[in-house]
């Protein structure tokens, strides 16, 4: 892993990066199909969850060590960049008919990304704070993908999270009207018809770094 955040976690630190060998992608990978499977977001009887963005997506994962079992896997995501060819959409156009707000259609789609796919896992015996696992892979995310030339992005979340994560202070904005277009039949129909709505946001990246980072302080604050 290619280290770019750390958090702690009661007297530990949860270590967040991009995965950079072939065993942490398969990690992240078979986590996201775990967490996705058990949920009930996927079509009934789906063997695979692979689509056109996991080509050229960049993985990040969230772990903290255990003395017994090694570095434990908490948490992953997805990145994907926007590319300049005329056909291509992120997957949030795909999901849903909606338009981008002016601060998004603005900047350029080479310098905009979309986070996708963020999985947190409880794991037995070890006590996280609900928030830090995704916190911390927002702030590896935001630490790789600033340099590089983002300057917005876009996501899809559960309503439950989001609201936790706007109650935090982490600038995330709702684009509004939006309607799911997602066929009923595809492979990750259970996602959107799932109990708790899918929301489709965006951000703005000079915004959501300082928020993910006062969110994290408010945090071990509360704690102290």
């Amino acid at each position: 892993m290619e280290v770019l955040a750390r958090i702690q976690a009661g007297g530990r630190a949860i270590t967040c990066g991009l995965a950079i060998t072939n065993e942490e992608r398969a990690a992240v990978l078979a986590q996201r199909f775990r967490v996705y499977q058990r949920r009930g977001y996927y079509r009934a009887g789906l063997g695979a969850d692979r689509d056109v963005y996991d080509t050229n997506a960049a993985y990040f994962l969230a772990t903290l060590p255990d003395a017994k079992r090694g570095d434990v896997l908490l948490g992953s995501a997805r990145l994907i960049f926007g590319e300049s060819r005329a056909a291509f959409r992120f997957p949030a156009e795909e999901a849903f008919e909606l338009e981008l707000p002016p601060a998004v259609r603005e900047t350029p789609i080479a310098q905009r990304i979309e986070v996708s796919r963020v999985v947190a896992e409880a794991v037995h015996g070890i006590v996280i704070g609900g928030l830090l696992t995704p916190l911390g892979l927002f702030q590896a995310i935001g630490v790789y993908a600033r340099p590089r030339g983002a300057r917005a992005g876009l996501a899809v979340i559960k309503q439950r999270l989001l609201r936790a994560l706007q109650s935090a202070g982490v600038a995330l904005h709702e684009i509004q009207p939006a309607c799911v277009i997602e066929p009923k039949d595809g492979p990750l129909s259970g996602y959107f018809s799932h109990s708790d709505p899918v929301m489709p946001v965006y951000w703005l990246t000079d915004e959501i770094g300082p928020s993910v980072e006062r969110a994290i302080a408010r945090y071990h604050r509360a704690r102290e």
